[in-house]
């Protein structure tokens, strides 16, 4: 009786979900998004190399920063907050494109903290059928930001970690697991130094 149950609600939260969101591809929505012309709601997309290549050079800020996003991971959740606050001070400077590794069966739980914090610009979803299905996500993140971030060390990103591209789509500075936030904060920070 009690896995009935469960398996019933499990099919109910799967029916509301699908309910509420849609699966889309960032291909189907450069305009969209680069034009910032999204729904007030979760606004999460598959992405792939080409795509985010794409939304990073059509950016008109000065720095752009790629965030090893995650929902799952209580750093980042903690972390995340205070990186929109920085950038919500500095939006004249940067553009924030959050990436995540994570399989599709996640896209929910990232949908609910969305949510949860009203945040309603875009989280791409590395797409796994170009990318691998198997194994861990952060060796999907990888893939795709050693093509844009040669010089990053893949192995030693998580969850929190970023890179920064500037108006010539140059990195200018990344950061890893190991690093505290106030140092990844720093970095940022000396680069609005070099601004004034």
């Amino acid at each position: 009786m009690k896995k009935t149950i469960l398996f019933i609600c499990s099919l109910l939260t799967s029916f509301s979900f699908c309910q509420d969101f849609k699966l889309a591809k960032a291909s189907d929505h450069i305009e969209a998004i680069a034009s910032h012309k999204l729904e007030n709601k979760p606004n999460i997309f598959i992405t792939d190399f080409n795509d985010l290549d794409t939304l990073i050079k059509r950016s008109k800020k000065k720095y752009k920063i790629v965030y090893n996003f995650s929902s799952a991971c209580s750093a980042s959740v903690e972390a995340f907050p205070l990186l929109l606050k920085f950038l919500n001070e500095n939006e004249h400077l940067f553009d924030l494109f959050n990436v995540s590794g994570v399989k599709y069966k996640w896209i929910p739980r990232i949908s609910e903290y969305l949510k949860k914090i009203n945040y309603f610009n875009p989280v791409y979803i590395v797409d796994i059928k170009k990318y691998g299905k198997y194994g861990n996500r952060f060796n999907r993140l990888g893939k795709v930001t050693k093509q844009i971030c040669n010089e990053c060390n893949t192995n030693k990103m998580g969850a929190s970690s970023f890179f920064v591209v500037d108006e010539n789509n140059k990195v200018v500075t990344h950061t890893n697991y190991y690093m505290t936030w106030d140092e990844k904060f720093s970095k940022l920070k000396q680069l609005i130094k070099t601004n004034l």
